[in-house]
């Protein structure tokens, strides 16, 4: 079931870092809460799918843009992603016990002349235990793609390199499964003892699984429960551009 609503965050969302800027704070939020079944209330309700997405008051381009891409997310929540969640559910709690939910929150993680960068994390009860999920989407601030999400060889600054996508994934997946061999071997953290390169490739992507922190880094990430016990909660590896680029040789 955590996978299956990682695919679905992931499906509906579809930078050279540089000096910060103040960071651009959202104005206002798009706030919603569906409940399950239709027409029942917060006392009522099995399920209730509660969200809240950024929306700025900026009349730059770029803002306008990133205001409609969350307005299409919000109306993707409510068509698509709740009807999706309710039917991969077995079944909804019976009357009296605690209902599911679904929590859909955000945080600006960066905010520069070249990017921004919106973290949106999810906080799921669906029966068994609380779990976390996150979804990225960093926007270009200028330049062709302001305004639009971009991936990570854009951020980086090669999509206009032949095959910059393969370059820079494999660059990340590399670096990032060396720290988890490193940390496996000092028994540090609490990898699955049997995890194998491929299943680790399987539960990551990294031209879209990383978003930018305050000093400018790239912060990639892997779902809590899928290389490490949920315990550990959502992974993270941060890395410099410079310590990116002097990796590709």
């Amino acid at each position: 079931m955590k996978r299956f609503l990682s695919v679905l965050l992931a499906l509906l969302m579809l930078p050279v870092a540089g000096a910060l800027a103040q960071s651009e704070q959202p104005d206002s939020s798009l706030l919603g809460v569906v409940y399950y079944p239709r027409g029942s209330t917060e006392e009522t309700a099995s399920f209730a799918f509660r969200y809240r997405l950024p929306q700025f008051s900026a009349e730059q381009p770029q803002y306008e843009a990133v205001n409609q891409y969350f307005a299409s997310y919000a109306a993707d929540v409510v068509e698509t992603l709740i009807p999706a969640t309710i039917g991969a559910l077995d079944e909804l709690p019976a009357s009296g016990e605690p209902e599911y939910y679904v929590d859909l929150d955000y945080r600006i993680t960066a905010s520069t002349g070249d990017h921004l960068s919106v973290l949106l994390n999810s906080q799921q009860f669906l029966g068994n235990t609380l779990t976390e999920q996150w979804v990225s989407v960093v926007f270009a601030q200028d330049g062709i793609y302001a305004g639009q999400p971009i991936s990570l060889s854009q951020a980086m600054g090669l999509e206009q390199e032949s095959g910059a996508g393969d370059v820079a994934s494999e660059l990340v997946y590399g670096l990032v499964w060396q720290i988890i061999r490193y940390e496996t071997d000092a028994m540090r953290g609490a990898y699955f003892p049997d995890l194998t390169e491929e299943e680790y490739r399987l539960a990551f992507s990294p031209q879209d699984d990383f978003y930018f922190d305050e000093d400018g880094n790239f912060v990639f990430f892997i779902q809590a429960g899928t290389v490490a016990g949920e315990v550990e909660g959502v992974l993270t590896y941060p890395f410099s551009l410079a310590e990116l680029l002097s990796g590709i040789v």
